[in-house]
């Protein structure tokens, strides 16, 4: 598995297959483990490079008491200059897609597409106190009941939780994962997510490459009138709604990934 030293921290990342590279950021205290059903699927068609943030999997967790916004898109830009990559379509659900954003902002030559997932530049207080929320669990909560009755009943969708093998496979795939997110990382990252919100919604018409806003119709955590608000701030944004919840890339995988793959061929041909 592969090591870089990325802004004096130990970072880990991988990379498969050929082509125009693809950056695939994650959301709140997600290893870069969970993009597998996107890497299968978009590894035949480009060079798709994922990581851990700061604080998860296999990065280091560096003692600061936040993980700011600005900062993680400084790690993934070092990466990607790292990997001798000057140029990238970048990906990222939810917390992702705000590193996303925030990389277009501050490294701009950095940034070929964004493909924006079940994320958000303003978000209402239902959200912010929903991540307050998680930060207080995430110490008081064991791991298995952390997934299983704080985070899944807001990521996944009625008809994913109706299906009760759908809840114990994802789990049980959760839970085989080694390297589990401390909370301090979860508060680290979350704490850097309610700094940034609303502060770049003035800024986001300078973003000028194509972008693709998805989100999910059964989405509670970031509803689609997130993305909506969203898409109208960015000049070349179109919007489309897939099925499932917050989650939809996991449990509507297939469709998301189709959808991906036809934004990013689009921009490619171009």
């Amino acid at each position: 598995m592969p090591y870089a030293v990325i802004n004096k921290i130990r970072m880990h990342y991988e990379t498969a297959g050929q082509g125009a590279p693809v950056l695939l950021i994650n959301g709140l205290s997600a290893p870069s483990v969970g993009w597998v059903l996107q890497v299968k699927a978009l590894a035949p068609h480009f060079q798709v490079v994922t990581f851990d943030n700061r604080g998860v999997g296999e990065t280091d967790l560096p003692s600061e008491p936040v993980y700011s916004t600005a900062q993680l898109a400084d790690d993934a830009a070092a990466l990607l200059h790292h990997l001798g990559i000057s140029r990238a379509h970048v990906l990222g659900p939810s917390m992702g897609g705000t590193i996303a954003m925030e990389l277009a902002l501050r490294h701009p030559r950095l940034v070929r597409s964004l493909t924006l997932a079940c994320t958000w530049a303003y978000a209402d207080p239902r959200f912010l106190h929903t991540i307050e929320a998680w930060i207080s669990l995430a110490y008081r909560v064991p791991v298995e009941e952390r997934y299983r009755h704080v985070v899944y009943p807001w990521i996944f969708s009625p008809e994913f939780l109706a299906q009760k093998e759908n809840v114990e496979q994802a789990l049980q795939r959760a839970l085989a994962y080694p390297h589990q997110t401390k909370p301090e990382a979860i508060e680290r990252q979350a704490r850097g997510i309610l700094a940034w919100n609303g502060t770049r919604v003035e800024r986001l018409g300078s973003i000028r490459v194509p972008a693709l806003v998805l989100v999910g119709k059964d989405d509670i955590l970031t509803p689609p009138a997130f993305s909506t608000f969203l898409a109208t701030k960015l000049p070349r944004a179109r919007r489309v709604v897939l099925p499932g919840g917050h989650g939809f890339f996991l449990e509507q995988a297939d469709a998301f990934n189709r959808a991906v793959l036809r934004f990013l061929k689009s921009v490619r041909s171009k």
